[in-house]
């Protein structure tokens, strides 16, 4: 036994109870059907709107998004396939951008009809407290705009077919660029 603080306390034990194996990493598993049309709809649009690709490489963006979103958001493999490309005036941060802004968007849209198929109706948007803007550190007017928008609508209860109407249109958490809302879902029932 050992005195520690004056407390009893029993020697360590030579092995541990449970063996941990150093190759094990947790994992979440992901359910694939979730990438609906409506999603890779919205992934095609996404890669679209990348006006410095080709037509092959906005395939090839397309198909790594595609598999980043059904692995549930692997942001690295849609990075690095961004990178491999070779697109003319493709930074890193900016591959970084188009990553989560893909992800976000399709992860947004995933649990929207996520919460639909189960029932729930309604939603309060939640303000991350980082600013939803493109480029923190360089804001435009219509970044600042939009963080001011989506920090008033912090705790707001909206229809999630709808959205909530912010700025003049009708949004979600996560569906602009570099907003970094989310949303709670409100069950009937449960505060």
């Amino acid at each position: 036994m050992i005195l520690w603080f004056g407390r009893k306390r029993d020697a360590p034990s030579p092995k541990p109870a449970i063996a941990i194996s150093a190759n094990v990493i947790p994992t979440v598993k992901f359910d694939a059907s979730r990438v609906t049309d409506a999603v890779k709809a919205e992934i095609r649009k996404c890669v679209d709107e990348i006006e410095s690709a080709t037509d092959s490489q906005h395939e090839a963006i397309y198909d790594a998004a595609l598999r980043s979103a059904s692995a549930g958001r692997d942001l690295h493999a849609l990075y690095a396939a961004l990178m491999e490309l070779g697109i003319h005036g493709m930074t890193k941060s900016r591959a970084s951008a188009i990553a989560t802004h893909i992800n976000n968007k399709a992860t947004s849209l995933m649990n929207a009809t996520q919460q639909q198929s189960l029932g729930i109706e309604y939603a309060r948007w939640l303000y991350s407290g980082a600013p939803c803007m493109t480029n923190p550190k360089r804001p435009t007017p219509e970044d600042i705009c939009r963080n001011a928008a989506h920090k008033a609508a912090d705790g707001k209860r909206f229809r999630i077919s709808e959205g909530l109407f912010l700025d003049g249109k009708w949004t979600w958490p996560g569906r602009e660029e570099g907003c970094r809302c989310v949303s709670k879902s409100l069950v009937p029932g449960f505060r």
